[in-house]
């Protein structure tokens, strides 16, 4: 159980991820402790930069933007994701003042767990099951337990297969979450000045 690709490949993601949310605390508490709290707030202007930029990826997908090694666009994706939730979760402070934002952040953990985990999971668990089958040869004898082996590894990539149908509406909810807060912030803060 312990050798299985689930366990070998999913825990240190999740130790990757949680360390994530470790440094966005780490950061706020600096910025707390150096009494800067009001940087916070505009850490959420730049991390929706980083947000942006790690569409580049799509755009290269998608063939918008022609050359270049998709491989170093995810790269880039994958890091710009990483440095925009880290500083938009210092912009939420970890206290939430509105209904809104606080669904944008949470949902943005999801679509962050999503894409982080996803994303290196389904090309790790390829690799290694499209190995183990070369390893087994088509004059293989028949092994029970490596069957059973080869059957949930092949379970789980089929399923981390799919994390995109998940992935991506929750990346266009997340916009939408995004550009209304943006516009909330936007209505409210000329309001004040108004009056």
């Amino acid at each position: 159980m312990w050798q299985s690709l689930l366990i070998r490949k999913a825990f240190p993601l999740t130790v990757s991820y949680l360390l994530l949310i470790a440094a966005a605390i780490a950061l706020d508490s600096l910025l707390h402790q150096f009494r800067l709290e009001l940087a916070g707030r505009y850490l959420g202007v730049a991390g929706t930069l980083f947000f942006l930029l790690s569409f580049i990826y799509s755009a290269r997908k998608k063939k918008i933007i022609p050359k270049g090694p998709v491989k170093r666009f995810l790269q880039l994706h994958c890091n710009a994701g990483w440095i925009a939730t880290l500083l938009i979760l210092v912009h939420s402070g970890i206290h939430f003042n509105a209904l809104l934002p606080w669904a944008a952040t949470a949902l943005m953990m999801i679509v962050t767990a999503s894409g982080h985990v996803g994303q290196h999971l389904v090309r790790k668990f390829r690799s290694e099951a499209k190995l183990k089958k070369q390893q087994l040869g088509i004059d293989a004898p028949p092994d029970d337990a490596l069957d059973r082996e080869l059957f949930w590894d092949s379970v789980t990539v089929k399923a981390l297969d799919r994390w995109r149908t998940v992935h991506m509406p929750l990346v266009v909810f997340l916009a939408v979450l995004t550009l209304a807060h943006i516009a909330s912030i936007l209505v409210f803060s000329n309001r004040a000045t108004w009056m």
